[in-house]
Parts: C-alpha cells; sequence; structure tokens
C-alpha cells in the first residue's frame, strides 16, 4: 500500500510542476517532485533508492523539457546529502525540519540551474532561489498531507 501511496504522490507533484499558470508560477513555485522525494527519504521505512530517484528525475526532465539529466543528477545528489544526516532530520519536528529541507531544495535547484546553464538553456535570475524558499514554508503542511495520505491508504485489521 505504501507503493501506492508513492506513485499516487508521484504524479500528483508531477502534475502539480506542470501545471499551466504562467511564466510567474514557473519561476516562484517548489519543486514538488524534490519535496516528494525529501518526503519518502525522510519518513520512509526503507531508504529510497538512488536509481530510483535517477528515473523519477529522468523522467521529470522529459516531461518538463528540461536538458535531459538535470533533475536526475540534481536529485540523486540531494538525497545522498539528505542520507549523511538522516537521523538527525528525522528527529527534529517538521516545522524544525524546514530549515535543512531550504538548504536541499536550494541545492537542487542550484544543480539543475547549473546543468542547464552548462548546457545554455537558461540564464541566472534571483527568482530562481524563491522556488526553494517557497517549498521549505510549505513543508510542514507537506508532511501532514502526505502523512495523512499513507495512513489512508494503509490496510485496516479487523
Amino acid at each position: 500500500m505504501i507503493a501506492i501511496a508513492f506513485i499516487l504522490g508521484f504524479f500528483l507533484a508531477l502534475t502539480a510542476e506542470t501545471i499551466p499558470c504562467g511564466p510567474f508560477y514557473a519561476l516562484l513555485h517548489p519543486d514538488f517532485v524534490a519535496l516528494l522525494l525529501l518526503y519518502w527519504a525522510i519518513s520512509g521505512s526503507s531508504e529510497l533508492s538512488f536509481t530510483i530517484v535517477w528515473l523519477i528525475g529522468l523522467l521529470q526532465d522529459m516531461v518538463l523539457g528540461d536538458v535531459l539529466g538535470a533533475q536526475a543528477i540534481a536529485g540523486v545528489i540531494m538525497i545522498y546529502l539528505l542520507y549523511t544526516s538522516l537521523g538527525r532530520v528525522r528527529s527534529l519536528p517538521s516545522w524544525e525540519q524546514l530549515f535543512f529541507i531550504f538548504l536541499l531544495l536550494l541545492t537542487h535547484r542550484l544543480l539543475v540551474w547549473l546543468w542547464q546553464a552548462w548546457a545554455g538553456t537558461i540564464t541566472w535570475h534571483f527568482s530562481l532561489l524563491l522556488g526553494p524558499l517557497i517549498g521549505a514554508l510549505l513543508w510542514p503542511l507537506f508532511t501532514l498531507a502526505f502523512d495523512y495520505l499513507r495512513h489512508a491508504l494503509r490496510p485496516r485489521h479487523i
């Protein structure tokens, strides 16, 4: 059942990434797929595989039309950095986790930007920093919503 929650959450996150709401939304929206990966890495009972993260990043690159590999390499590095201090992050309440989440989302955004800038498809703009900030501020609400979804899909014993 946890796999169903992960797949459902992934499709919701990918849909939120591709909503055509104009250039303002495109600059300011958080990376919902990255938030979902962080959530499952922190709250999951087993570690999230780097291969799964890589494949999700490649799929996200194809759906968004990004330079192939940008989301994939940024996601793998983001999850690796999270795993280096996972025990410490898990012990914090979600509202305190948002500072660490902000740094991870910022790292993810900057790695994607560097990959795209290397390919010559994007230029620097300070609004690139607002998406990770908004994502970090949404973290407590995001964890609450996905905790509810995960528990709602859990099989019940009678």
